[in-house]
């Protein structure tokens, strides 16, 4: 039987815990037969007689926070309770602690009695690695793949993983589901099965920008339950011939809960039971529900025989046939709440008009709002008891303009990798591939690829275009010929390079910042030497800025800092937030911030609550104002002024320099996160995270036009212009060239 993948680095610090990873593993796999590695179970007969274990427990959202005690306390009382029932296995469904640092993971482990340890079953939730790429490592060094599967008491468990670096939502990918694919058609026959994911599905839940894909593969597999967590509250759904239970949060509440398979009077069922700490710290248990296993899957029978839809004007036709064993309390329609980006949605349904018969249900769906491109649309069919199956369809409106020419696969999501000289092209994916291109408005003419480690942040080219500088998650900066793709240098930062290098000019030579776990560091860009290296400062996946004597940058502790341009020495810091523990300070500092000095010299820093200008000589802010500018690159334009993008109020606002004061404010429709802007003539192109493309005059802020470019990727990539040609990457690896003329 496979075990556990030795850790390729040391990331904690004792080796007592890469043991304790391995023990993990290894051990579990000996006592459910589980596989332990990436690669599918070969899932057994089912057992359908039995015997059957006394159960399993199930929790999620410990969310383990060194400086939150009582927390602590908690989810240590019910590991304690866990323990006492002795179960073989326990499946903890994800945000296991707050941002995945050493002593979060100390302080996690050490609530669980030994004996329980190797029988934890995980799954990464958005806040195990979301801000550092190290904490991944970290996971997989403790707990093993973020994906794989096993076998027990006659169940096949899948655990998932959508998760993306720096995003909190996240998005299957075609890869994802074709390894879950992989993995259910080895199920054999008349086995149930369980998928874990931290994030729940279908409903009003919208974490996942691409869950139709998992739904759909629900009609051909056994799939009976789903696990989920993240929404911090006790939430059953049944839909699509499955039973989802999302668990409530044990930071909050020390509870978990208890499975176990039983004979019901109709059939197999699992039983749940929840277990919860009293106000006298005894254990008070309630039932939550029974789960049928096996049977006629639930509200498969309302799964529609045919949908059809037509465009007509202002107005989408939608005619829903049914199976005639079909019995469906009312059927209805929406448009899918595209622009709802990691959050529940009600939703706005729309009740069908049944035939005679009660076998067709019409309607229409206003779609005047919605631009050209294509978009998605949900149908609902509502059974009697309130079981519903769902299934969502896509949809176009003519894009008269044929401003979308082409798309073209880069294998891999292009999540900031994107940088332009004159007309050549540097595309970067998350994958490690990197390619030159000369684009056309009939697509890529590919001049070079070169391999990397992943790449998270944007390229970014030497001053006479020669160099393209290229970040990368394997610890290096790469150096590459810009005409050839060849390798000048690798710079061996020590730790990921997660986010954009600056290149700058110190006493005339040509420098490159970045970071690298928590060090600021200083390159010579025509060597890749060592300038200098400031260590202690905290994680930065942002991008640092200059004036040539000082060098400013974000750090997750909370603080921006003034460095020495020449050693790294730091001369000055500012606290961008008041909040007081690690973990906040981290998301509420300028952790992820593209950094600017202004035309007037101040220093233009971000967070998720408020953007400030700093004096460059004292740090002192001279303005600030209110709104979520941390994610998005503000872009200097020629008359001075700063085109700034308010994540949470979805704006995009052209701003006075020497005041703050916005010139116009502009509604985008939805969240521009980490995307930004490029500008052609008089026209600022918006991407947004969910896929409207926003063209803003720039000086009005007047909307020119809009396009709905992608529907199932996320986009975090800021575009680039060549020539009259807009590139835009997203995560399903696509890179779209726009016509922008």
């Amino acid at each position: 039987m496979p075990s556990l993948p030795a850790p390729d680095h040391a990331p904690l610090s004792m080796d007592r815990r890469r043991l304790l990873g391995l023990g993990v593993g290894a051990v579990a796999a000996a006592a459910t037969g589980a596989t332990v590695s990436g690669a599918p179970a070969l899932a057994g007969p089912p057992a359908k007689d039995g015997p059957w274990s006394p159960g399993f427990a199930l929790l999620g959202d410990t969310q383990i926070d060194v400086d939150l005690p009582d927390r602590t306390e908690g989810v240590r009382w019910t590991y304690e309770q866990i323990a006492a029932r002795n179960p073989e296995i326990v499946c903890h469904v994800g945000d296991i602690v707050e941002h995945g640092s050493v002593d979060e993971y100390d302080t996690y482990l050490g609530t669980i009695p030994a004996s329980l340890r190797p029988r934890i079953r995980h799954v990464p939730g958005n806040h195990d690695w979301r801000w550092d790429s190290t904490a991944g490592k970290r996971y997989g060094s403790l707990f093993g793949p973020s994906r794989y599967s096993f076998d027990y008491d006659g169940l096949h468990f899948v655990a998932l993983d959508p998760s993306h670096l720096l995003q909190e939502p996240g998005g299957f990918g075609d890869s994802g589901i074709e390894w879950l694919t992989r993995d259910l058609n080895r199920v054999a026959p008349g086995v149930p099965i369980v998928l874990l994911c931290h994030f729940p599905f279908g409903g009003d839940n919208y974490y996942v920008s691409d869950q139709e894909r998992l739904l759909a593969l629900l009609d051909r597999y056994d799939v009976r339950v789903m696990f989920a967590g993240h929404v911090h509250a006790e939430q059953v759904q049944r839909f699509n011939g499955v039973t989802q239970l999302a668990v409530d949060d044990t930071r909050g509440s020390a509870v978990y809960y208890w499975v176990q398979r039983v004979a019901g009077p109709e059939g197999q069922l699992l039983k749940v039971t929840a277990v919860q700490r009293a106000a006298d710290g005894s254990a008070e248990t309630r039932p939550v529900l029974d789960i049928p296993i096996d049977g006629p899957k639930i509200a498969a029978e309302q799964r529609p025989q045919a949908v059809s839809l037509t465009p007509a004007g202002t107005a989408l036709a939608v005619s829903v046939r049914l199976a005639p064993r079909a019995e469906a309390a009312n059927v209805q329609a929406q448009l899918f709440p595209q622009h709802t980006y990691g959050l529940k949605d009600a939703g706005q349904w729309r009740n069908l008009t049944a035939d005679g018969a009660g076998r067709r249900f019409t309607g229409g769906l206003d779609v005047s709002a919605l631009p050209p491109g294509e978009h998605r649309m949900t149908v609902r069919v509502t059974d009697a008891d309130g079981a519903w199956y769902e299934q969502t369809r896509t949809f176009a409106l003519p894009d008269t303009a044929r401003r979308l020419r082409w798309s073209e696969q880069l294998g891999a999501p292009v999540q900031a990798g994107l940088a332009v000289r004159d007309d050549l092209l540097v595309a970067a994916t998350t994958g490690g591939t990197v390619i030159g291109a000369r684009p056309t408005r009939r697509g890529l003419s590919r001049r070079w690829q070169a391999r990397t480690g992943p790449v998270h942040g944007r390229p970014a080219f030497a001053p006479d275009g020669r160099t393209v500088y290229v970040p990368s998650d394997d610890h290096r900066l790469y150096a590459l010929d810009a005409a050839t793709g060849r390798r000048r240098f690798a710079h061996d930062a020590g730790a990921p390079v997660l986010g954009s290098p600056l290149v700058t000019t110190v006493d005339g030579r040509t420098v490159l910042v970045i970071s690298a776990g928590e060090t600021r560091q200083a390159v010579d860009a025509r060597t890749g030497d060592t300038v200098w290296n400031v260590p202690g400062q905290g994680m930065f996946a942002g991008r640092a800025a200059s004036d040539g004597t000082r060098v400013y940058a974000g750090a997750g502790d909370g603080n921006v800092y003034a460095h020495d341009a020449r050693t790294g020495a730091v001369l000055w810091s500012f606290s961008t937030t008041s909040r007081t523990t690690a973990y906040s300070r981290l998301i509420y500092g300028p952790w992820g911030d593209t950094l600017e000095v202004l035309p007037n010299g101040l220093v233009l820093v971000s967070t998720v609550a408020n953007a400030f200008a700093l004096d460059p000589a004292t740090g002192e802010p001279r303005w600030s104002v209110t709104g979520s500018y941390i994610y998005a690159p503000k872009l200097l334009l020629d008359n001075g002024d700063v085109l700034m993008f308010d994540d949470g109020g979805r704006t995009a606002s052209r701003v006075d320099p020497a005041t703050g004061q916005a010139r116009w404010t502009t509604g985008l429709g939805a969240r521009p996160v980490n995307t930004g802007a490029a500008i052609h003539g008089n026209v600022a192109w918006t991407p947004t995270t969910t896929g409207l493309l926003v063209g803003l005059d720039l000086t009005t802020g007047a909307v020119r036009t809009r396009l709905q470019l992608t529907t199932r990727a996320y986009c975090y990539s800021p575009p680039v212009v060549v020539g009259d040609l807009l590139l835009v990457g997203d995560q399903d690896g696509l890179l779209h060239g726009v016509a922008v003329d």
